[in-house]
């Protein structure tokens, strides 16, 4: 099967600014410390730079994906039905 060979990426910075366009992780996330994932810097990345997975976000974290996505691209971050 044929994979993609480029990938999103979001950086992770421990310097968090409470920005919008932020999403925190913490231990509990499986972070090895408290970082932000900076969705201001969204970039692609070629897969075999891709490093191990340090820890994946539960469904229920992923609105705050979703709303960091769309304050970042201009939309104003506003939740729709």
């Amino acid at each position: 099967m044929a994979h993609l060979t480029e990938f999103i990426v979001v950086p992770v910075t421990r310097t968090i600014r409470t920005l919008t366009t932020e999403v925190v992780l913490s231990q509990n996330d499986g972070m090895p410390v408290v970082c932000a994932l900076n969705f201001d810097h969204v970039s692609l990345a070629q897969r075999d730079r891709i490093g191990p997975v340090l820890c994946t976000l539960p469904e229920s974290r992923w609105s705050e994906v979703r709303q960091a996505l769309l304050v970042v691209c201009g939309f104003g971050g506003q939740e729709t039905s």
